[in-house]
């Protein structure tokens, strides 16, 4: 690593790092994943719970370069069994498990984040990399993490298991499926509901500022896969899938 980046965890933010940190965060999503429910009520939990398994990469003019957010959980069943709903099973799984004294064996992986203007620039594989030094200081078996593709959403009509073999010129089309791959990581299943957003047909309009004027599959700008509008029963739906990864400590 570069001797020109600094680590801190949450706890080490000042006001300017943290001002980065979030508005770095709200930048990287489409503004449906900001309506997660799990998202709203659950993320403050984690920072006050799990300080020191949020990790930044910091300039020596303490500029945020970017930043991984994790979570230690307790599963004993294989890999193999890891459930379809992902991403919001992993927090709260995460968060019970510290509430009620239970001691983790294994590390989940939230999100990755780099700054735009330090995109390119190898970072996000320093990243992933201090993410396996946290599973290796901790002793845990597995780090795994529900990936949420980069490209995906230019697809949102195609199933993630054929995307995750997409190979329009050979490679692997995804960016962020390479950057695992290449750093280690085993693909080990789609995940399905990894996160789930629900609301009243009136929530969705809100939101994709569009009339919905039939039951159906919507595409919603930003969204892995399509949302489904019942109209009869005023709601619609988005499960976004996602894909298990693994990096294991053998």
């Amino acid at each position: 690593m570069p001797d020109y980046i600094k680590i801190k965890c949450f706890s080490d933010l000042n006001d300017a790092l943290f001002e980065q940190y979030k508005s770095s965060v709200y930048s990287s999503f489409p503004k449906v994943i900001f309506q997660s429910e799990v998202v709203k009520h659950c993320w403050p939990s984690i920072e006050k719970y799990f300080p020191e398994f949020q990790l930044f990469l910091v300039d020596d003019n303490e500029r945020l370069i970017g930043f991984i957010n994790t979570m230690p959980i307790f599963w004993d069943r294989p890999i193999d069994d890891l459930p379809d709903d992902g991403w919001d099973w992993l927090v709260k799984k995460g968060i019970v498990g510290f509430e009620n004294g239970i001691k983790p064996n294994c590390l989940g992986g939230l999100q990755i984040i780099v700054a735009k203007d330090q995109l390119g620039k190898g970072y996000s594989k320093i990243l992933i990399a201090e993410g396996k030094k946290l599973m290796e200081r901790f002793g845990f078996e597995n780090f795994i993490i529900p990936i949420r593709p980069t490209f995906k959403s230019k697809y949102p009509e195609m199933k993630m298991d054929d995307y995750i073999n997409f190979k329009p010129e050979g490679k692997t089309y995804d960016p962020w499926i390479r950057t695992h791959l290449s750093s280690g990581a085993e693909i080990i299943k789609v995940c399905y509901n990894a996160m789930n957003i629900t609301g009243d047909i009136s929530y969705w309009e809100d939101l994709m500022s569009q009339k919905i004027i039939k039951t159906g599959n919507y595409i919603v700008d930003g969204a892995l896969n399509p949302v489904r509008m019942n109209l009869e029963n005023d709601i619609g739906e988005y499960r976004e899938a996602n894909i298990w990864i693994n990096y294991s400590a053998v």
